[in-house]
């Protein structure tokens, strides 16, 4: 063992003595320089961020700041609280877009009677003195987008510094009170982000304090500045802004629109590309801000990658400028934890401007519990019930922390507006063009009513008025009164026999209820007055001649509808089934002095779901007349694509455009096989049978009916558009049949 000698040790400490000094002579290493990266708007085009914050993170660079406007903002501010690019590269693809850039409410969570309302017009407007003039600051008032938004940033909600985030973060909008830009560095960050991609005309404004905020494109569409001011040192831009368009493309409102929003911030766009010290511009030709279809979203992920790679020597340049060796990997932040199916303890649940018995009654009905744990998923679909089937336009919410742990459930309810007008429009082959024109009031007091008019315009025109008690929720008590006048053509064997012209007219007392959203249940007492005009038989038509006078019925009804489809039309699951008996007299007791004769009428269809876009619907659709002398105008009729299609006893059948009477009895089955083709087209082949008799027993033994179709469908926001070639051999012709727009 070496030993070591006085004057060594001396030394040594000499040493140690000054190694504190020597240490502190060094200069210290200069702070990191601080990276920001900017998220411009652009609308649907905003994807691509998504792709370059993947190349930036592969590349090793730490980011200190985020900030963004419209869809930069929505993208930016996510990522700020740990969502990791990958999470919302799977966020925007699994996101319905369709629904969400729209007011509509899931329709599994619709009762049966707002089902029955979307699926027949095109739009509804509030009117009167009750509207608030921010119903018409856009055509959507974004509770969708407001809702996801607190859906996916939970645990942020309370209003809170976002220079506290784990990644500091800023977004722009635009005050239209004054013009002012506003720079949201605290608050909410949902409704910041909500603020931000407020376009004008097209999303209702977001108001706060004294503010009516709209999309910040409009004053800085690149806000290089923001971030600057900030405390970043460097900047990474990502413009996915299309460039400014010559003379010959401005041929749209669109196109127009977005080169007014690009001229209007000229100016500091060229002044804060100046600014950045990294510049990704995204080739986004080809897509507009209203492109969000799944290959679009996917194509421009893919160009945001590209675009960002391209750049790749500039990002090390800037990675060196930063002092960082090129193998440097920044601490990731912690991973946001997103899931439907997280589940949160909720200590308090508000509805606010209610009183304590309606809480409860909500509460109930929404399957909430205070003082327990809910799932997102729960608490999104009690958000839909609300705006569904409660009396309340629309519903959004938030999770603020409660004192102590946990959270507090707010629900922010919209009353439904007090008048409303309804417009559907539908054009076809046989009927050319119809109008259907609703105009509903809602009447508020101990016991709500609503008074309904309807008027239809096209070759058959109807006219009615409903008045309806709800003397509780979903249960209605109604009278109403419908007039129509019809002009039919009957056919025999494909072959016109004769024109009916007559007036119709109905009142009815009933009482209805809605149970569990999917059934629905009706009884009542309805009278029937047919004024007939005339009829026109063809010339030379062997077929029977009937000879009618006016008639008048009492009748007893009752009826039962269930109906769990996910779309009113091109349904991919569910069944729809409806029943109803029908007790007809002319004295409430007989019928021209014997008794009484019935009508069963009945349908049902269902979905199998092989694979993800191929379906076979089978159906069955029935009607049986049970007693004598019935009369012409309760026989039964077949034809059609609908349901009471000319008559309110036809039943639909596939090759057969018009009205064919058939005897007492009658039994339709249908099967279609069904396609999807991309996200909105369908292919569908359609056969059909039917059974016609005097007498159930015969059905087996006397007519028999076949026809079949092969048609194309697309799924629009207008209603479906279909078109199909038809054959049936009880009219031995092929026919064609178009119509775009609701069935009515």
């Amino acid at each position: 063992m070496k030993r070591f000698s006085r004057s060594s040790l001396t030394t040594m400490a000499v040493c140690l003595l000054f190694i504190p000094a020597l240490l502190k002579a060094q200069p210290r290493p200069a702070h990191r320089k601080k990276v920001g990266v900017v998220l411009s708007g652009g609308g649907a085009k905003g994807m691509a961020h998504i792709g370059v914050l993947k190349v930036i993170e592969k590349a090793g660079i730490p980011i200190d700041y985020v900030v963004g406007t419209s869809m930069g903002s929505i993208i930016g501010g996510l990522y700020s609280i740990g969502y990791s690019p990958e999470q919302l590269d799977s966020m925007v693809r699994r996101q319905d877009w369709t629904f969400l850039l729209s007011d509509k409410i899931p329709r599994s969570e619709q009762n049966l009677s707002e089902r029955d309302a979307s699926q027949k017009y095109v739009f509804s407007i509030p009117f009167g003195k009750g509207v608030k003039a921010e119903v018409f600051g856009g055509l959507i008032r974004g509770q969708n987008l407001a809702n996801l938004f607190s859906e996916l940033t939970i645990g942020y909600h309370d209003s809170i510094n976002f220079n506290k985030l784990p990644i500091p973060f800023a977004c722009v909008s635009e005050n239209i009170v004054n013009g002012n830009e506003v720079n949201f560095h605290e608050g909410v960050l949902a409704t910041a982000m909500r603020a931000s991609m407020a376009i004008p005309g097209v999303f209702t404004p977001v108001r706060l304090d004294s503010m009516v905020l709209v999309d910040g494109g409009v004053v800085n569409n690149y806000p290089v500045n923001v971030a600057r001011a900030m405390g970043a040192d460097l900047i990474i831009g990502v413009d996915v802004q299309s460039e400014l368009k010559p003379a010959g493309e401005l041929n749209s409102a669109g196109a127009i629109l977005g080169q007014l929003v690009n001229l209007m911030g000229q100016d500091l766009y060229k002044k804060n590309l100046k600014e950045t010290t990294t510049y990704i511009k995204v080739n986004v030709e080809g897509y507009s801000a209203a492109s969000f279809t799944p290959s679009a979203i996917d194509t421009l992920i893919m160009r945001g990658e590209e675009a960002a790679m391209a750049q790749d020597s500039a990002l090390m340049a800037l990675k060196s400028q930063l002092g960082l060796d090129s193998t440097y990997m920044p601490q990731p932040i912690p991973s946001y934890p997103y899931s439907p199916e997280r589940k949160v303890y909720v200590k308090e649940i508000t509805f606010d401007g209610l009183d304590e018995k309606d809480k409860k009654w909500l509460l109930k009905r929404c399957d909430l519990k205070e003082n327990s744990e809910i799932s997102i998923r729960r608490i999104e679909e009690a958000t839909a019930i609300l705006s569904a089937n409660l009396g309340y336009s629309g519903a959004t919410y938030n999770l603020p922390e409660a004192p102590g742990g946990g959270y507090n459930l707010n629900y922010t309810l919209s009353k439904k507006y007090e008048n409303k007008l309804n417009v559907g429009i539908r054009f076809d082959s046989e009927e050319i063009a119809s109008l259907l024109i609703n105009v509903t009031s809602n009447f508020k007091g101990k016991l709500p009513s609503t008074l309904s008019l309807t008027g239809r315009l096209g070759k058959r025109y109807t006219a009615g008025i409903n008045y309806a008690w709800e003397p509780a929720p979903l249960k209605r008590v109604g009278l109403s009164y419908l007039f129509q006048y019809n002009d039919v053509n009957f056919y025999h064997y494909g072959d016109r026999t004769h024109n009916s012209t007559f007036r119709y007219h109905q009142a009815e007392f009933a009482f209805s209820d809605v149970w569990y959203k999917n059934v629905r249940f009706g009884i009542g007492l309805r009278y029937e007055y047919y004024d007939y005009d005339k009829f026109l038989y063809q010339e030379g038509s062997t077929t029977q001649q009937y000879s009618t006078d006016n008639e008048h019925f009492f009748s007893y009804f009752a009826q039962m509808e269930y109906e769990t489809f996910d779309k009113a039309y091109f349904p991919s699951r569910g069944i729809s089934a409806r029943a109803s008996y029908s007790l007809y007299t002319d004295n409430f007791t007989q019928y021209n002095d014997h008794a009484p004769f019935s009508a069963i009428k009945g349908y049902c269809e269902g979905v199998m779901r092989l694979t993800n876009r191929f379906s076979i619907l089978p159906s069955v659709y029935g009607r049986f007349l049970i007693g004598k002398e019935i009369p012409y105008s309760k026989l039964n009729a077949m034809g059609g694509d609908v349901p009471s299609r000319f008559l309110q006893q036809q039943l639909p059948f596939v090759g057969i455009n018009n009205v064919e009477l058939m005897d007492n009895s009658l039994l339709i089955g249908t099967i279609k096989f069904r396609q999807r083709m991309g996200s909105v087209h369908y292919v569908t082949l359609t056969g059909n049978y039917a059974l016609s008799s005097h007498k159930v027993s015969g059905l087996l033994k006397e007519k028999t009916m076949f026809g079949c179709g092969v048609g194309y469908g697309l799924d629009s926001i207008f209603g479906p558009l279909e078109a199909s070639i038809n054959y049936a051999n009880h009219a031995d012709k092929v026919s064609m049949y178009v119509n775009l727009g609701f069935k009515f």
